[in-house]
């Protein structure tokens, strides 16, 4: 009988731990500062939007290079933690992943290569 409770146990609370482990993307990335008086770099603010189905996901882009570039808003369709691919009409194909909440990857046609911890956005510190 414990053996048949703990196997129940088991196969209920094994999905739910994996749910926990997953690291999720949600969340603000930026390293955009001011320090030489205009802004500089790039943030990313990926969020759930609501839709069903595989392109659930939207990442909000902004780079500023002296000033703030119109920011992006984008599909990041079948993103994970693993494996997050976007396309900026901008920067190009971005592939990249979050391991201890911070992103890495690469904007490809920029030849740009990012690691960003997860924080607060430049334009919350204003």
């Amino acid at each position: 009988m414990v053996k048949k409770c703990l196997l129940i146990m088991t196969i209920f609370l094994l999905p739910l731990a994996n749910a926990f482990a997953e690291q999720k993307i949600y969340g603000i990335y930026s390293n955009m500062n001011a320090s030489y008086g205009e802004p500089s770099g790039f943030e990313f603010f990926f969020l759930h939007d609501g839709r069903p189905g595989k392109c659930s996901d939207t990442v909000i882009f902004q780079v500023a290079e002296g000033w703030p570039q119109y920011p992006e808003i984008l599909d990041c369709c079948a993103c994970s933690a693993s494996h997050i691919e976007f396309i900026s009409k901008t920067w190009g194909k971005f592939l990249g992943k979050i391991e201890n909440d911070t992103l890495s990857g690469e904007l490809f046609d920029a030849k740009k290569t990012i690691a960003i911890k997860k924080g607060a956005s430049f334009w919350q510190k204003q």
